[in-house]
């Protein structure tokens, strides 16, 4: 018989479900176990109505009602759909079952290391005032960038040639008519960026950038031309980046806990690779995928 929903999304939802259900508390709480909606047999318990709530992220007491009457219509779906399936007995297909195995394994590695890092202590204020000073280029030195894209389609020897022919001349115009000469196809766009935008590796190259001057972009398959129109400064002073800083600072601290648990809980346990399956080459840590990380994180706030 076929379906017209992905297997995966009817294990999401039935998970979910379930999940919910297993979180019930005993009747004597009869707070948490008012029933919000009916479906059919099956009940919408209003303390599944507030865990679904608890995933919002930054919702105020002020929306709280006007949103909890949308979560709790895409509950009933869910409801509804969770017992079509049920019906089907998609609860028994080998892939189902399997799926909801993995997610549930999923949930309990997650809630460990959630747990392992609940206590991780906030960065102090020194803390965040050195990062800010540390880190001008996002802060007290941040600029916006507007730009012309030519992505170009080449193969390694073209683009030597276009960055030969841009080294020669320094003239875009003259690098898109060498262009059309040797038939190459590239798409042009305008855009603008901020200073947390752009790749970690490509802040230094756009902040030494005058206005008309044009620089190359290797990737797989091709080269992008970038020609800077304008750049403006917006700083951002540290009161602004402060909560952005110390959310982010917090979240690395967390994340670097979970690894260390996950490195101990390895050099503790008994592994062996069976069959074809081999360890992986021991892998170095990049400081430039660090600070990507850093910068990422920060852009996330202020953008």
């Amino acid at each position: 018989m076929k379906h017209s929903m992905p297997v995966r999304r009817l294990v999401m939802i039935a998970f979910t479900s379930l999940l919910a259900a297993c979180s019930k508390p005993h009747s004597g709480d009869s707070a948490a176990t008012q029933v919000a909606a009916k479906v059919n047999k099956g009940e919408i318990t209003v303390y599944r109505l507030n865990a679904a709530l608890a995933q919002i992220p930054n919702l105020s007491a002020n929306s709280t009602k006007d949103v909890s009457a949308n979560v709790l219509e895409r509950l009933i779906d869910q409801e509804l759909l969770v017992e079509k399936a049920q019906e089907a007995k998609l609860d028994r297909n080998p892939q189902v079952v399997q799926a909801m195995e993995a997610a549930k394994l999923s949930v309990l590695a997650s809630a460990y290391l959630q747990q392992v890092t609940a206590n991780v202590p906030k960065p102090s204020e020194q803390e965040i005032n050195d990062y800010y000073v540390q880190h001008p280029e996002y802060f007290s030195k941040r600029r916006t960038y507007a730009y012309r894209s030519f992505a170009v389609s080449a193969t390694a020897a073209e683009v030597h040639g276009i960055q030969q022919e841009l080294a020669s001349t320094k003239d875009i115009n003259a690098v898109l008519t060498y262009l059309r000469a040797n038939k190459l196809s590239f798409v042009t766009n305008t855009l603008a960026k901020a200073t947390e935008q752009l790749p970690i590796v490509l802040v230094p190259r756009f902040a030494a950038l005058k206005d008309g001057d044009v620089t190359t972009i290797t990737y797989p398959g091709g080269v992008e031309l970038v020609q800077l129109i304008s750049s403006s400064a917006e700083p951002v002073d540290e009161a602004q980046g402060r909560p952005f800083i110390e959310k982010f600072l917090l979240e690395q601290r967390r994340s670097d806990r979970a690894a260390t648990e996950i490195k101990y809980l390895r050099s503790a346990a008994t592994i062996q690779y069976l069959g074809d399956f081999k360890p992986p080459p021991v892998a170095t840590s990049s400081p430039a995928s660090s600070v990507n990380a850093v910068a990422n994180g920060i852009a996330a706030g202020i953008r």
